[in-house]
């Protein structure tokens, strides 16, 4: 007798941030203890901001999220250096050594050459595998690090497991929110413990290095000490090696920011939303499709406008297959374009796409049954009042 199990409620609150893969963790974990050549504090922090700039695929067509930079230099490294505040030697030196050490790879196809994150696209599509044995895990990093720039100051004090401690504290948030701390309502609870020895093991230097490393990421990561001890110097003139009052800490308290969490009031719509982009984003790759960054960005745009207008299908249990018609037709019509030679004759590909999923939704309304319809316009209509423009009753 098979047993059903009870799905997970979604969780109140989530990290705003970026996605990062427990894989990719793992592997900086073992480069930075090998002997020879570990990989460095700059490297490390670039490899996260690149997070920044993916897509669903791991590919990144532009290093700047600036819309007033020309297409010829979107993939200037120069760009990271003046978002992020950080020497532009320094970048370009981890740049080309995480190319060399295959964290991330040159991609070239016809619309040119892009970069892409190596194995993102594969962690990500085993997310949502409940038959793949290997499937993955992520956290994410909150958008606020990356906007304190931090990882300047990290860089030039050479703190080098600070990046990789500053991840290990990101996970540790996402899977209290996620599992420990799922249902609760108030953040300021999702806390935690740690020694002044784990820190100073962790980031491989001393106490005083520990608190200046406190104070750089204070602003996101908030510790507060637990446990002090005042030590007094010694009494005997001879074996005194200070004579100041020394307050040591033994244990801290820890949080995240409040700005870092937002609410999870819509969780259907974001889940949905980031299926059909993962979706969009794989059927575009694998056809070799050449898509440009920014009507990468148009597309996902009328991708969440096919999400909102999904939410009225529910009514009658077709939201899930409104988006799949829609992104399906969509994606075979520029799979066919692109077969033909085509695309290139389309000057807008974002408002092109946006007109395919109009067409797509008029198409699919049409194959419902009349009852089913109805009971659409009807629960619109006692929403808003009106009826729905995307429901074509001729």
């Amino acid at each position: 007798m098979s047993i059903l199990l009870k799905p997970k409620e979604p969780q109140n609150f989530i990290i705003d941030g970026v996605k990062f893969f427990k894989n990719h963790l793992d592997k900086l974990r073992y480069d930075s203890m090998v002997t020879d050549f570990p990989i460095t504090t700059s490297e490390i922090s670039v490899f996260m901001i690149l997070h920044l700039y993916t897509d669903e695929m791991g590919q990144i067509r532009s290093l700047t999220k600036d819309p007033s930079v020309s297409e010829r230099k979107q993939l200037c490294i120069s760009n990271i250096a003046t978002e992020h505040d950080l020497n532009y030697e320094t970048v370009k030196k981890a740049f080309d050594s995480l190319l060399e050490r295959n964290y991330i790879a040159e991609v070239y196809t016809a619309n040119g050459m892009h970069y892409e994150i190596v194995d993102y696209g594969k962690f990500n599509q085993q997310i949502d595998n409940t038959v793949n044995q290997e499937k993955s895990t992520y956290f994410r990093i909150p958008i606020a690090l990356f906007q304190e720039k931090v990882f300047g100051t990290l860089i030039k004090h050479r703190y080098h497991k600070g990046p990789i401690l500053l991840l290990e504290l990101c996970q540790y948030f996402s899977v209290q929110l996620g599992t420990n701390r799922r249902n609760i309502e108030d953040i300021q609870r999702v806390q935690g413990e740690r020694t002044m020895s784990y820190l100073k093991k962790t980031l491989n230097t001393t106490a005083k290095r520990v608190r200046y490393f406190l104070s750089i990421i204070h602003n996101i990561f908030i510790f507060k000490p637990l446990e002090e001890k005042v030590k007094n110097p010694s009494k005997n003139r001879i074996e005194r090696r200070r004579t100041f009052v020394q307050i040591y800490i033994e244990k801290f308290n820890f949080s995240l920011n409040e700005a870092c969490f937002k609410r999870n009031d819509e969780a259907n719509e974001r889940k949905a939303f980031a299926r059909v982009r993962k979706e969009m984003a794989a059927r575009i790759k694998n056809a070799n499709i050449p898509i440009k960054w920014r009507d990468m960005k148009d597309i996902e745009k009328s991708l969440s406008r096919m999400v909102k207008i999904s939410t009225h299908f529910q009514v009658v249990d077709k939201s899930q297959k409104m988006l799949d018609y829609t992104v399906s037709r969509v994606a075979d019509t520029l799979e066919d374009l692109n077969r033909n030679k085509a695309l290139s004759s389309i000057r807008r590909i974002g408002a092109f796409v946006n007109k395919c999923f109009s067409t797509a939704v008029e198409e699919f309304t049409k194959i419902l049954p009349v009852g089913e319809r109805l009971d659409i316009m009807t629960e619109y209509h006692k929403t808003y009042g009106n009826y729905p423009t995307f429901l074509n009753e001729k």
